[in-house]
């Protein structure tokens, strides 16, 4: 999802669908990039569940009809958050915070967004 120069990416997604079906929640890793403003940052090997995730397009699905208000994807690992705010006109605040365990490293960031970036981002999402 790209707008006027911000970016939150889920990218080098990798499905395991035999942990899923044998119960394991960490079924899924993928990376989480983001750029806001001059900065940006990678979060990577995050883990998740594929059934959260389908959960979470739902909800964003929601978000943008106005059904909803607030979404976040937690990452189940290391708990890293990215929320979706969404106001009465549309806007969107994306937000969060990533995390490098290794060394120490964060970001924490926000950018405002609107409706018209998230259709291709969740026909994205839902490829994967």
């Amino acid at each position: 999802m790209e707008y006027c120069g911000n970016y939150l990416e889920i990218a080098d997604f990798q499905h395991d669908a035999a942990a899923e079906k044998s119960g394991n929640p960490y079924n899924c890793t993928f990376d989480i990039r983001v750029k806001s403003g001059d900065f940006a940052g990678i979060a990577d090997c995050c883990e998740y569940d594929y059934k959260e995730l389908q959960k979470f397009i739902a909800a964003l699905e929601d978000l943008i009809a106005f059904r909803r208000t607030e979404v976040s994807l937690t990452e189940i690992s290391t708990g890293r958050t990215v929320h979706f705010a969404c106001d009465s006109t549309g806007h969107i605040r994306v937000s969060g915070e990533l995390t490098c365990d290794a060394d120490g490293q964060s970001l924490r960031f926000h950018f405002m967004t609107d409706q018209t970036a998230f259709p291709a981002f969740i026909r994205e999402l839902k490829r994967l």
